[in-house]
C-alpha cells in the first residue's frame, strides 16, 4: 500500500470506512478522519492580516496550525506484478502456496535470491532484466537454447586446441583452458547490441603493460567528436588530441570545421586509462582485443553487454600473469613494470588461441546446466571450424553481421604513435595434436 497525502478537504461520510478494493475493480480510497474536530481561526486574526496592519496594534494574535492532512491509502500498481512474481516462484518451487503475496516482503526477496543462485545470477534480490528473462523462460524455450548450444559445441570440439581462451558472449565470461584443463573463468564485459562483439577465431600474440588507448573510429565519430564540438574537450582524462598529426589544444580548435579522419585522440597510461593496465593484442582487422578496465563496477551486473566491441576482463592482472609466465615474466617483474608507468609490449613465445563463441547454454563442473540470455537480437553467425589440415590456431576471422558506424577514412600515417604497435607473429602455427584436441574438447564441456 502507498500513502498519499491529500491536503484538500474530504468528507468522511462520502467513503465507507475500511472499504478494501475488490478484485478486478478500481482502487478504493480509504479516508482516515482526524480524531478531533478541526478548530477554525478568526479570519481577521491570520498571520497575513497581522502583518498587513489590519489587526489592532499591540494585539497578540493566536496562530493556529493548519488542519492535519488526511491520509489516503491507494492499492499500489506494483501489487499485481508482485502477485505474478509470487505465482511464478511457487510454480518453480521457490515459494510454498501459502506464501503467495502481493507485497514484496523479506520472504519474497529470499525466494528471488534463491532463484538467482540457481540460475548463476547476481544474488541481489532484485528482479532486473536478466532475472526477469530467466523467470519468463519456459521449459520449451530453455530446451531450444540447450539444443542450439549443444550443436555448436559439437562442431567446436572437432577443432578446439589443447590450450585456448574461450569468450562466450551470452554468458559474458572468459575462460582459459590450459593443456586440456579448465584453469579459470571470469566475468567479462562484451559489446553492446549496437556494437556487437564479432565471433572470431584469433590468437593473443603479445601483452601490453601500461597501454595507451587510441580512440577507435566508431567511438570517435559517435561519442567523442560530438563532445569536442559541444564542450571543446574530449571528456577523457589525460588525453592528447592530434589534428593532422600535430598535437593541439582542444579548446583552441573549431571542431565543427574538422572532419573525423583528421583527428586522433590518445589517452596516456595509468589507472584512468580506458583499457586498464593490460591489453592483450590479437591479430584481427576489426580492432577487437581483450583488456582491463578503469571501471570495475560493470562486473557487478548480470547484463554486461556494454562495450564498443572489445572484451573487458574482470581480472586482467591474473590473465597477464598466466600468459606471461612462459615469457619468464613473473608477478614481481610485472609489478615493477606497472610501477614504472611506462608502456611495454611483451611478445608471447607461443601465441595463445582465442575463440569467440555464442553458447546460450553451458554445463558447470558440478553438472549444473546454465541457460544464458540472448544478448543480441541478431545472433552473430557461428565461426566456421577450420577445414581439414588447417591450423585451429590460425588467426582467421568469421564474418558475423555487425552494426557498422558511418564510414571513416583511416587516420593519416603521419599521426604519432605514442604506444608501440602490438607485435605481430609471423610464425606459422602447426595443427594441434589429436590428443590435445580431445583434452581441450573435454574441458569445453565444463567451461563457463
Amino acid at each position: 500500500m502507498v500513502d498519499v497525502v491529500a491536503p484538500g478537504p474530504v468528507r468522511p461520510s462520502d467513503v465507507p470506512e475500511g472499504t478494501a478494493p475488490a478484485a478486478g475493480t478500481a482502487p478504493t480510497v480509504v479516508v482516515t478522519p482526524p480524531a478531533e474536530p478541526i478548530p477554525q481561526a478568526d479570519p481577521s486574526a491570520t498571520p497575513g492580516n497581522a502583518l498587513s496592519g489590519t489587526a489592532t496594534p499591540g494585539t497578540v494574535v493566536e496562530v493556529l496550525p493548519p488542519p492535519p492532512a488526511l491520509t489516503i491509502q491507494v492499492r499500489a500498481r506494483t501489487a499485481d506484478r508482485v502477485g505474478r512474481l509470487s505465482t511464478r516462484l511457487i510454480e518453480l518451487g521457490f515459494l510454498n502456496q501459502e506464501q503467495w503475496t502481493e507485497t514484496f516482503d523479506d520472504t519474497l526477496e529470499v525466494a528471488v535470491r534463491a532463484f538467482q543462485l540457481s540460475e548463476g545470477l547476481m544474488q541481489d534480490g532484485k528482479v532486473g532484466e536478466v532475472t526477469r528473462q530467466a523467470l519468463d523462460r519456459t521449459p520449451k524455450e530453455a530446451a531450444k537454447l540447450m539444443r542450439g548450444a549443444t550443436a555448436s559445441m559439437r562442431a567446436f570440439q572437432t577443432s578446439v586446441p589443447d590450450t585456448v581462451i574461450l569468450v562466450n558472449l551470452p554468458s559474458q565470461t572468459v575462460s582459459f583452458i590450459e593443456r586440456g584443463k579448465l584453469n579459470f573463468t571470469m566475468r567479462a564485459v562484451v559489446g553492446r547490441p549496437s556494437r556487437q562483439t564479432p565471433l572470431l577465431q584469433d590468437r593473443v600474440t603479445s601483452v601490453t603493460i601500461n597501454p595507451t588507448w587510441t580512440v577507435p573510429p566508431t567511438v570517435l565519430v559517435e561519442d567523442k567528436l560530438p563532445v569536442l564540438r559541444k564542450k571543446g574537450n574530449t571528456g577523457i582524462k589525460d588525453a592528447v588530441v592530434y589534428l593532422d598529426g600535430v598535437e593541439v589544444v582542444p579548446e583552441s580548435i573549431n571542431w565543427w570545421q574538422v572532419t573525423p579522419e583528421r583527428i586522433r585522440i590518445v589517452q596516456k597510461p595509468g589507472d584512468d586509462n580506458a583499457l586498464g593496465r593490460f591489453r592483450f593484442n590479437l591479430t584481427n582487422g576489426d580492432g577487437i582485443f581483450l583488456h582491463g578496465t578503469n571501471d570495475p563496477r560493470l562486473f557487478e551486473r548480470d547484463l554486461r553487454a556494454a562495450s564498443s566491441g572489445c572484451v573487458r576482463l574482470a581480472d586482467a592482472r591474473m590473465v597477464a600473469e598466466t600468459l606471461l609466465r612462459p615469457a619468464k615474466l613473473d608477478s614481481a617483474a610485472i609489478e615493477r613494470q606497472l610501477d614504472s608507468g611506462k608502456t611495454k609490449t611483451v611478445s608471447l613465445p607461443n601465441a595463445v588461441p582465442v575463440r569467440f563463441v555464442y553458447w546460450t547454454s553451458t554445463v558447470e563442473t558440478d553438472g549444473t546446466v546454465r541457460v544464458h540470455p540472448g544478448i543480441y537480437d541478431d545472433v552473430p553467425t557461428s565461426s566456421a571450424a577450420p577445414s581439414a589440415g588447417q591450423s585451429p590456431t590460425a588467426g582467421t576471422v568469421s564474418a558475423p553481421r555487425r552494426v557498422e558506424p558511418k564510414p571513416v577514412r583511416p587516420t593519416p600515417a603521419a599521426a604519432p604513435q605514442p604506444a608501440p604497435a602490438p607485435a605481430q607473429s609471423s610464425s606459422t602455427t602447426t595443427p594441434a595434436r589429436a590428443a590435445d584436441t580431445r583434452n581441450g574438447a573435454e574441458a569445453v564441456r565444463t567451461a563457463m
